[in-house]
Protein backbone atom coordinates (compact mmCIF):
# COMPACT_ATOMS: atom_id res chain seq x y z
CA UNK A 1 0.00 0.00 0.00
CA UNK A 2 2.74 2.40 0.66
CA UNK A 3 4.59 1.86 -2.52
CA UNK A 4 1.40 2.77 -4.24
CA UNK A 5 0.81 6.05 -2.21
CA UNK A 6 4.44 6.82 -2.93
CA UNK A 7 4.16 6.17 -6.74
CA UNK A 8 1.02 8.25 -6.66
CA UNK A 9 2.59 11.13 -5.19
CA UNK A 10 5.54 11.07 -7.74
CA UNK A 11 3.30 10.99 -10.46
CA UNK A 12 1.24 14.21 -8.82
CA UNK A 13 4.78 16.01 -8.75
CA UNK A 14 5.82 15.45 -11.82
CA UNK A 15 2.54 16.74 -13.29
CA UNK A 16 2.17 19.78 -11.52
CA UNK A 17 4.27 22.61 -12.65
CA UNK A 18 7.43 23.44 -10.30
CA UNK A 19 8.32 27.06 -10.84
CA UNK A 20 11.48 26.12 -8.89
CA UNK A 21 12.79 23.61 -10.78
CA UNK A 22 13.62 23.21 -14.51
CA UNK A 23 14.41 20.23 -16.81
CA UNK A 24 17.79 19.65 -17.86
CA UNK A 25 16.77 21.06 -21.53
CA UNK A 26 15.08 24.33 -20.16
CA UNK A 27 18.81 24.11 -17.99
CA UNK A 28 20.95 23.60 -20.90
CA UNK A 29 19.18 26.46 -22.82
CA UNK A 30 19.29 29.03 -19.88
CA UNK A 31 23.59 28.43 -19.52
CA UNK A 32 24.19 28.12 -23.39
CA UNK A 33 25.24 23.81 -23.24
CA UNK A 34 23.49 21.06 -24.87
CA UNK A 35 20.94 19.09 -23.28
CA UNK A 36 22.94 15.83 -23.50
CA UNK A 37 25.66 17.04 -21.85
CA UNK A 38 23.27 18.50 -18.65
CA UNK A 39 22.15 15.08 -18.48
CA UNK A 40 25.45 13.43 -18.39
CA UNK A 41 26.43 16.39 -15.74
CA UNK A 42 23.25 15.36 -13.68
CA UNK A 43 23.89 11.76 -14.01
CA UNK A 44 27.69 12.08 -12.72
CA UNK A 45 26.30 14.52 -9.86
CA UNK A 46 27.50 17.88 -10.87
CA UNK A 47 24.06 19.33 -9.18
CA UNK A 48 23.80 19.60 -5.12
CA UNK A 49 20.11 20.44 -5.70
CA UNK A 50 18.52 18.20 -8.22
CA UNK A 51 15.59 15.55 -8.58
CA UNK A 52 15.69 12.49 -10.72
CA UNK A 53 12.90 11.15 -12.14
CA UNK A 54 10.94 7.94 -13.25
CA UNK A 55 13.04 7.36 -16.79
CA UNK A 56 15.66 8.82 -16.07
CA UNK A 57 14.52 12.01 -16.18
CA UNK A 58 16.11 14.69 -14.03
CA UNK A 59 14.76 17.95 -12.39
CA UNK A 60 17.67 20.80 -11.42
CA UNK A 61 16.86 23.77 -9.12
CA UNK A 62 17.13 26.99 -10.03
CA UNK A 63 19.32 27.69 -7.65
CA UNK A 64 22.10 26.09 -9.79
CA UNK A 65 22.06 28.21 -12.52
CA UNK A 66 23.56 31.30 -10.81
CA UNK A 67 26.40 28.68 -10.01
CA UNK A 68 26.73 27.68 -13.72
CA UNK A 69 26.46 31.57 -14.98
CA UNK A 70 29.06 33.31 -12.89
Amino acid sequence: MESQLDFVKRLVEEAIPQQEWIDTKEFAERINLKHRTVTNYAGKGFFKQMKRLDQGRYLIHISELEKWTR
